[in-house]
């Protein structure tokens, strides 16, 4: 139990979110460093955060995953309580202060990034764990920049200072390795710097493969791979593309990312001696709440339980590490079902045969928007190119093929005139999907609610 006792103090800035002191009350979280080094304790986490994830995200997948509901998510067996999020400042929190809580034990403000609310930066458990000589590293797929992973890594008042948490990250070389997104936050000088410090840079999941097959014996991780100017590929645009040109020269997945990774720390002797901290987030699940795109984020959520099998395998094999998987707050607010009386409708394998995101959608249907036909504004020609456009999006990638043109016109009129055009665009495939599996979404936002708490110990039954 005193070896349990000081992994969870590693993990105490995760599972004291609830009860985390407000900006009048802060409490000392004491963690013994002096454990035996020899002895095969648990002193290794791996921190997983499904962004925007409420339950009812998870039972979106599990009906998409399996409609008949005889498939469990690998996930299931592990819920053991739940978390309340909330910042110092709102009940319904964000990324940044709902990370900032769990990285370091301490209520926030929304937008802040691992400081507290008088704007001075906090410690952080990636951070105490760096100090401590463990291994220590980040894989996403949004942004590296962005909220979650920011929150671990480095301090800025406002979570939009993405550059400032690029430099941050370069210059304070907390990180041993860190894979996502958000080039575009880096520049040239960053990158000779990280080389200069012996960081290998990956762009895609072939460089990922040599960096694996090169430090296959030794398990070294100078790593930083950075696959997408921006956020990477939604799950399902990640696969449509990958059927379509089977190259290794591709983004990798959540679950090839972190298989990678942990392949690697189980070989690497400064992690086998003081251990590591690792932080994995499934990024994007809050990314298709907010567009309230279910076949996206259901398969965003699948892809992140993908993860945790990854994950749980590891911990199976190396029984000193912990994994303790939690959600920051819900997105979209998504409910399943349709109807007045029982049986209410919901069509699940619709959205299973959803291959491209709304995102991408919105992506083909800009491009008609910037073409000759709509050179002249909302005429009819353009209106008759966005509706034969958004049909063919809808019935080549969505299985939609039973809308009427009265249905797209309606909305075709409005975007075509509309100030915020990606918007609505949007908004239009969003709502001819949802109809075709009868999902609801009541919010395009945040929301709160009591959040699973998953922690696995290979060998104790105590956490």
């Amino acid at each position: 139990m005193a070896n349990l006792s000081r992994v969870l103090a590693l993990c105490a800035a995760a599972v004291t979110l609830a009860s985390a002191a407000t900006h009048y009350e802060y409490k000392t979280i004491d963690v013994d460093y002096n454990f035996d080094e020899n002895e095969d304790s648990p002193r290794s986490v791996i921190m997983m955060i499904p962004d925007g994830t409420g339950p009812n995200i998870f039972t979106l997948a599990r009906t998409v995953l399996d409609p008949t509901l005889e498939t469990r998510l690998h996930i299931d067996p592990h819920l053991m309580g739940t978390v309340q999020t909330h910042s110092s400042t709102s009940y319904i929190t964000d990324s940044a202060s709902s990370a900032t809580a769990y990285s370091t034990g301490y209520k926030t403000y929304d937008s802040a990034i691992a400081v507290d609310t008088y704007e001075q930066p906090l410690g952080t458990v990636l951070e105490a764990a760096k100090a401590r000589g463990m291994v220590t590293g980040m894989i996403v797929t949004c942004r590296v920049t962005h909220a979650t992973p920011a929150s671990f890594a480095a301090h800025v008042l406002d979570r939009d200072s993405e550059d400032d948490i690029a430099a941050q990250y370069v210059a304070n070389k907390k990180l041993d390795f860190l894979l996502g997104g958000g080039k575009k936050h880096f520049n040239d000088s960053m990158f000779e710097d990280l080389k200069s410090n012996g960081y290998t840079l990956a762009n895609n999941y072939q460089d990922l493969l040599d960096y694996q097959s090169a430090n296959a014996d030794t398990g070294a991780l100078r790593l930083f791979g950075l696959f997408n100017d921006d956020h990477m590929l939604y799950e399902v645009d990640r696969l449509r593309e990958l059927a379509g040109n089977n190259s290794t020269a591709r983004e990798p997945s959540l679950p090839e990312m972190v298989d990678i990774v942990l392949g690697l720390l189980r070989k690497n002797e400064q992690a086998k001696k003081h251990g590591y901290f690792v932080m994995i987030e499934g990024s994007r699940v809050d990314h298709a709440g907010h567009s309230n795109d279910p076949g996206t984020m259901a398969k965003e959520a699948i892809a992140f339980d993908e993860s945790v099998a990854v994950v749980l395998d590891h911990v199976e094999q190396t029984p000193n590490t912990a994994m303790l998987s939690a959600a920051d707050h819900g997105t979209g607010g998504i409910t399943l079902g349709r109807g007045p009386a029982f049986p209410y409708a919901w069509y699940p394998t619709e959205l299973q045969l959803q291959n491209m995101s709304t995102e991408a959608m919105q992506e083909q249907l800009e491009v008609v928007l910037e073409g000759s036909d709509c050179a002249t504004g909302a005429n009819d020609t353009c209106k008759a190119a966005l509706l034969s456009s958004s049909k063919n999006l809808l019935a080549n990638y969505t299985n939609v093929t039973t809308v009427s043109d009265e249905e797209v016109v309606e909305l075709v009129t409005e975007i075509a005139t509309a100030v915020d055009e990606t918007r609505d665009l949007n908004n239009v495939m969003i709502e001819l999907a949802r109809d075709q599996s009868a999902s609801c979404y009541r919010l395009d936002h945040h929301w709160s609610r009591r959040h699973g708490c998953e922690p696995v110990l290979q060998g104790s039954d105590d956490l």
